[in-house]
């Protein structure tokens, strides 16, 4: 019986010390470690570290086949290959914790691959997260995401979301310092979404099914990606969703590189609105014949330092929509915006478009450099619109009731549209028209201007 009894109180002791194993480490300072392939469980060292109320770092080795909820604050997870076996859940949840450091992971094989929700917030750096059915990584419900040096891939709705008045940097710590990720493959590559905001910064963007970046109801900041070869859009601004493209925070420029996309370069639709400066947009729309940018019952900004070529569409395309070309109100001195050798024209209004042109140079499109159709409207000046050698086609022309005025402010220059091989100003269809200062439209081969009143 005695025997029995000393039996008893070591099994309880042993088991006290298990118990109170990890609150110790942690008070050392010292890692928790948790090996999976031998069957421990990070799942039971994080309810230890709950039960006691204080952070730690839990260094993990081996393949974690678990579900994992991170509910304490100041957690870390270091290494780690985890697999989600229940395709409805996802494999690691943040809730509400903040403060969490993930780094060193691979995640795969559920719902979504990391979630942090409810006012979390989590730093995931050097991961792998990957083959998910439906997100890769998501921010939801007032959270705050940091994503370094890691590569989301083969996700199948999108590879990283922030939804939900959430932020996420995407290619910067919680430092600022920049770490670029690799993104692609996945159903569309970011989407910020519903009042969520995110800083993408320095990232490749690429190979996605849907878009490389979509911001709708939501606003980003896009600076100094590459986005290319996304079977649909490179970036897409849409509902009231807002974006600064290539344009930081502080009015630095962060130039991106946005190509060979399937369909439109940047789209700014359905009450979008689009900053864009110091851009390579280029062979986007190859085999769509879609456009470089655009602006579709939307607004767009071409602030200069942007070069939009190769594109199989038009250069710009508006459609019932404004945009505006030129610096504007920024406190920044840009080079022209380049808009040249695209398949269609430079510059396409349509539809009541309205464009507004201070500062562009457009030249060697294969159809027109600019032109209006249904009503659309254009005020040009210190431009120059050049080297169309179609001569079916013109410097500026004027369709079905559109109007182009040259006019410009005291001190400034008259566009410049000349060496084409049409009409450097064509004016065709009932109504069209065109006034103000023509005295730079000259050298066409055509003629100069067909518009009566001149």
């Amino acid at each position: 019986m005695k025997v029995r009894n000393k039996m008893i109180k070591a099994i309880a002791v042993i088991g006290f010390l298990i118990m109170i194993a990890p609150s110790f480490a942690a008070a050392q300072g010292f890692p928790l470690r948790v090996n999976c392939d031998r069957g421990q469980s990070v799942q039971r060292a994080l309810d230890l570290l709950d039960r006691f109320n204080l952070p730690a770092t839990i260094v993990v080795t081996g393949t974690c086949n678990e579900h994992i909820v991170i509910m304490e604050d100041d957690v870390t997870l270091q290494g780690g290959i985890y697999i989600g076996s229940d395709p409805s859940r996802n494999t690691i949840s943040v809730r509400s914790a903040r403060r969490v450091s993930i780094t060193g992971a691979t995640v795969s094989g559920a719902s979504s691959g990391v979630v942090v929700f409810q006012g979390g917030s989590l730093s995931l750096d050097q991961a792998r997260i990957q083959n998910n059915a439906k997100n890769g990584l998501v921010a939801a419900e007032n959270s705050t995401l940091f994503l370094t040096n890691s590569t989301i891939q083969n996700n199948g709705s999108s590879g990283v979301v922030t939804i939900s008045s959430s932020s996420a940097r995407i290619g910067q710590n919680i430092l600022g310092n920049t770490g670029p990720n690799t993104i692609r493959n996945n159903g569309n590559g970011v989407a910020v979404l519903r009042s969520a905001s995110a800083l993408i910064d320095g990232n490749t963007i690429e190979g996605n099914s849907g878009d490389g970046v979509i911001i709708e109801g939501g606003s980003a900041t896009v600076i100094n990606n590459v986005i290319r070869a996304n079977q649909v859009k490179g970036i897409n601004v849409s509902s009231s969703g807002h974006a600064r493209i290539g344009i930081a925070d502080a009015n630095q420029a962060g130039p991106n590189t946005i190509e060979n996309n399937g369909l439109e370069g940047i789209q700014s639709a359905n009450g979008g609105a689009a900053y864009i400066w110091s851009n390579t947009i280029q062979n986007n729309g190859i085999t769509s014949h879609r456009p470089g940018v655009a602006i579709y019952r939307a607004t767009g900004r071409l602030i200069g330092d942007n070069t939009i070529q190769g594109n199989g569409g038009h250069g710009v395309e508006v459609v019932q929509g404004q945009l505006f070309q030129g610096v504007g109100d920024f406190n920044l001195t840009p080079g022209r915006d380049i808009i040249r050798q695209n398949g269609y024209s430079g510059i396409s209004g349509w539809n009541g478009a309205s464009l507004d042109i201070q500062y562009v140079e457009v030249t060697g499109n294969a159809q027109n450099g600019i032109v209006l159709s249904l009503r659309s409207t254009l005020r040009i000046y210190d431009s120059t619109v050049s080297g169309h050698l179609n001569s079916l086609y013109h410097g500026v022309a004027v369709y079905d009731g559109s109007a182009a005025a040259f006019y410009h402010p005291t001190g400034t220059q008259a566009a410049l549209i000349t060496g084409n091989t049409g009409w450097g100003v064509f004016c065709g269809g009932q109504e069209s028209s065109c006034t103000g200062d023509i005295s730079g439209v000259t050298g066409n081969t055509a003629g100069n201007v067909s518009c009566t009143g001149f």
